[in-house]
C-alpha cells in the first residue's frame, strides 16, 4: 500500500509524459530516490544512510516445513548439514511462487476489465482515448499504483531474504536489466514479461559468467584454438564477458528495436 502511494507520488509529475520520455523520466526518479535515501541520514535519520535497513525479519519456518526437508533428507539419503537455512530458502522459494501467481491473476483481471481496456487505449493513443471519455489522470495514476504495489511486494520478499537492504542494492543497471526484460519479451503482454525476465536473468547469471568461468579454466591448461593457433592463455582479462554486462545489454536493446520493436511475444490485439 506504501508504495503504491509512492507510486501516485511520482506518477503526479510525468503525467504529461508518454513513451520514451516517460520511460527516461522513470529511470531519472529512480535515481534520484537512491541518491536521497543515501543520505537522508542526517539532520533525522530516516533511511539510515549508506549503512541501509539492517536486521530485517525473516518469515519463520513452519515445523510442517522443516519437517518435510528432515525426512526428504533421511528418504533420500542426501547429507544436509543443516536443515534450517534449507527450509528458510524452500520457504522464500514458494513465497515468491504464490506472490507472481497472485500478481499475474490480478494483472491478467486488470487486463480484460474495463481498467485494463482504458490502460490499452491509451497505450495506443492517447488523445483518441481522452476523446472516447477515457479519464486520462485517473487511469494512468493507476497504472502507476499498481507498477509500485507489485514492485513493493516483492521488494518486502527481497529485503526479509537478505535481512538487509541498502541504497546501494539499487543500481541503474537494474533498472535497466527490468527495462530490457520488457523490451525482450513484448511490451503490453504478460507472457512476453515473463519470457523477457527470464531470458535477461539467465543471460546475466548463468551466460555471461559461466563464459568468463570457461575462458578462465582454458587459460589455465593454456588451451589452444585450432585452426586459428591461438592461445587462451593470451586472451586479455579486460574482455571477460562477465565485465560487459551494460555492453551486452545494449547490444540487445539495439538488435530488439532494430528488427523486433513487439518483442519476442507481442501482446495480441483485441
Amino acid at each position: 500500500a506504501v508504495a503504491a502511494v509512492v507510486g501516485i507520488l511520482l506518477g503526479l509529475p510525468v503525467l504529461r509524459l508518454r513513451g520514451d520520455y516517460l520511460a527516461i523520466v522513470t529511470l531519472g526518479f529512480g535515481e534520484m530516490i537512491r541518491v536521497i535515501a543515501n543520505n537522508l541520514d542526517k539532520p533525522i535519520n530516516f533511511t539510515n544512510g549508506s549503512q541501509g535497513l539492517f536486521n530485517v525479519g525473516r518469515p519463520p519456518v513452519p515445523p510442517l516445513l522443516f519437517n518435510t526437508v528432515v525426512t526428504a533428507e533421511t528418504t533420500l539419503g542426501i547429507p544436509v548439514a543443516n536443515a534450517e537455512p534449507l527450509a528458510q530458502q524452500l520457504l522464500f522459494y514458494f513465497i515468491g511462487i504464490i506472490i507472481v501467481a497472485i500478481i499475474i491473476v490480478v494483472a491478467r483481471r486488470l487486463d480484460n476489465s474495463p481498467i485494463g481496456r482504458a490502460w490499452t487505449a491509451i497505450r495506443e493513443d492517447e488523445v483518441a482515448a481522452i476523446a472516447m471519455g477515457v479519464p486520462l489522470v485517473r487511469m494512468k495514476l493507476m497504472a502507476f499504483a499498481m507498477g509500485a504495489s507489485f514492485a513493493g511486494a516483492i521488494g518486502v520478499l527481497y529485503g526479509a531474504k537478505q535481512t538487509f537492504v541498502s541504497p546501494e542494492s539499487f543500481s541503474l543497471i537494474q533498472s535497466i536489466s527490468i527495462l530490457a526484460m520488457v523490451i525482450v519479451g513484448g511490451i503490453g503482454g504478460i507472457r512476453g514479461a515473463l519470457l523477457g525476465a527470464v531470458i535477461v536473468t539467465l543471460l546475466n547469471l548463468l551466460v555471461l559468467k559461466n563464459l568468463s568461468l570457461q575462458i578462465n579454466a582454458l587459460r589455465n591448461v593454456d588451451f589452444v584454438v585450432p585452426l586459428i593457433n591461438f592461445h587462451v592463455r593470451d586472451w586479455p582479462t579486460q574482455l571477460e564477458p562477465a565485465k560487459y554486462e551494460r555492453l551486452i545489454f545494449g547490444l540487445l536493446l539495439i538488435v530488439m528495436m532494430i528488427y523486433r520493436q513487439e518483442g519476442l511475444i507481442p501482446a495480441q490485439r483485441r
